[in-house]
């Protein structure tokens, strides 16, 4: 049985992480050869298993081959997933969360998304996949990755992933403080609203941006 993808860098491997992002800051490609130089190794053979790994577990993309079956040029990038481990960018996509009924949110990572330059974001947030149509009304539909942004003030009627309860089963709706209670109320008229009490109610995030349709809901 194959072993799983590890999930954080480690000791040789955010070495070569580090050296490679070294290289993308200063607008190089990281050939092979001069990542073997950087690192002061004796010849390719020395990182070539090392990066087999690093790539099988997805923190780098190596070279494949052209269609005429020959090699192409030894130039290791950097995955989001290894961008996110070293800190400098990828955001975690945590699972799912409904827009509709209240329903269990995913909490482990699924994936590392890349969302480029059309979606401001800083360290800390994160992603959820939309299931359900209950915020079509605010423009948020079934399959977006919504962007949260978590430990941080909730301004009354925003949108947030709602946590209820002990198990913190959540779910995306605009959030409405009243006295001892809160509201959660979707932007579909066919969903009415929820009404909790304040304290068994804890906040993932806000809502600060989507991407729409980055791939299929499941």
């Amino acid at each position: 049985m194959p072993r799983p993808p590890l999930q954080s860098l480690s000791g040789t491997h955010l070495r070569i992480a580090e050296v490679v992002a070294e290289f993308e800051r200063n607008e190089r490609p990281a050939y092979v050869p001069e990542l073997v130089e950087a690192l002061k190794l004796a010849r390719p053979s020395s990182l070539t298993p090392t990066l087999q790994i690093m790539a099988r577990n997805g923190f780098v993309d190596l070279p494949g081959k052209s269609a005429g079956g020959k090699r192409r040029a030894q130039i290791v990038r950097l995955t989001p997933k290894s961008r996110h481990a070293l800190g400098i960018g990828g955001l975690p996509l945590l699972g799912s969360i409904p827009a509709g009924l209240i329903s269990e949110a995913v909490a482990g990572a699924e994936e590392i998304i890349d969302p480029g330059a059309v979606l401001p974001w800083i360290p800390g947030d994160f992603l959820l996949r939309v299931r359900g149509d209950s915020m079509t009304g605010d423009g948020i539909m079934d399959g977006d990755l919504v962007l949260l942004r978590p430990n941080v003030d909730v301004p009354n009627g925003s949108i947030a992933a709602a946590c209820v309860g002990d198990e913190r089963e959540a779910t995306l709706k605009r959030v409405f403080f009243e006295e001892d209670r809160v509201r959660l109320r979707a932007a579909h008229p066919a969903y009415p609203d929820v009404v909790v009490p304040g304290a068994s109610l804890w906040v993932a995030g806000i809502f600060k941006g989507l991407i729409r349709h980055a791939g299929p809901a499941s």
